[in-house]
């Protein structure tokens, strides 16, 4: 009797505990469903930042590579300039040797070399150099 009276009052709880179950495997469910759909999200949005990541660094190799080659034009066109400002100063400083030999040359060829002072020949030499 206690039996049957047991059974009669635990039925309709055993039929709440299997609902209850049930709705908390699907509850379970949901939530594990959910965190792999997170998950999933979270590598696709790390792919897209490495993507876009990607694609700023060719930016700026690309820019940088240009900016490079800028630098060594520029270092070229100076060094021509360098070496073409180079040439013309040694040919000045060569030119002005030249003057400056054909000068004592003129001047050993005064004569009255061995009289101190300038004579009206040697000023005019020195005139001449410019």
């Amino acid at each position: 009797m206690i039996s049957a009276w047991l059974s009669k009052a635990a039925a309709p709880l055993i039929k709440i505990g299997i609902v209850f179950a049930i709705g908390a495997g699907l509850s379970l469910g949901a939530v594990w469903l959910g965190f792999k759909a997170v998950d999933r999200l979270g590598e696709i949005i790390v792919d897209r930042v490495k993507a876009a990541v990607e694609v700023t660094d060719a930016k700026w190799k690309l820019q940088i590579a240009d900016a490079n080659l800028k630098v060594a034009l520029a270092q070229a066109a100076q060094a021509n300039d360098a070496m073409r400002l180079n040439s013309e100063l040694a040919a000045a400083r060569e030119e002005a040797r030249l003057a400056k030999e054909e000068r004592r040359k003129a001047n050993a060829a005064i004569s009255g070399g061995d009289v101190g002072g300038l004579d009206v020949e040697r000023v005019r030499l020195l005139n001449r150099r410019r």
